[in-house]
């Protein structure tokens, strides 16, 4: 894990081109179950997920004048649950079943990107977007079935680097989406 955090700070460095945000952002913990990709976003009382797009962080990054909007480097983008799991937070990766609408079909655009963006649309009382850049690599891994609730989560919190953390201690961690900078 340590080579991972070495690897992405190197990159940061050397203007290789991927977005982290500052130390004072919001991060979501990830990990892999069979062979889904599971993000846990960590949400207060009051607040839900609305939408979320996951993307190529790195090419997105190269491109001068990337327009978001144009969804080049989606991998997958999904919005209005309908399942109160995924409305807090519980996220299977390129699962459109818990959603209204698909605007982007999981791999349909790119395939899924070492480094993944995931933008984070979220009602807290107003609309607020939230993200954070995983590594797919750093993922735990577990067996398909295994219960999302119980497993730890490859998370990076503040300057600390990236570990593994249960739920409940992101959780704790992590404070309100709200009170992050959109």
């Amino acid at each position: 894990m340590r080579f991972a955090a070495c690897l992405v700070s190197l990159l940061l460095i050397s203007g290789c081109g991927v977005l982290l945000p500052s130390h004072d952002y919001y991060a979501v913990g990830v990990a892999q179950i069979g062979d889904r990709l599971y993000v846990y976003a960590p949400l207060c009382d009051g607040e839900r997920v609305v939408g979320v797009e996951a993307y190529d962080n790195l090419l997105a990054a190269q491109e001068p004048d990337y327009d978001p909007a144009s969804m080049q480097f989606t991998y997958w983008k999904a919005q209005d649950p309908t399942d109160e799991s995924v409305a807090n937070g519980w996220i299977a990766l390129g699962d459109s079943n818990g959603f209204r609408t698909t605007a982007v079909v999981a791999g349909s655009n790119i395939e899924l990107p070492e480094f993944m963006g995931i933008s984070l649309q979220l009602d807290v009382g107003s609309q607020h977007v939230v993200g954070d850049v995983v590594s797919v690599s750093e993922a735990p891994r577990y067996p398909a079935g295994a219960d999302p609730g119980s497993v730890r989560y490859a998370y990076r919190s503040g300057g600390d680097g990236e570990d593994t953390r249960d739920p409940s201690k992101i959780r704790d961690e992590s404070g309100c989406a709200a009170d992050y900078p959109a």
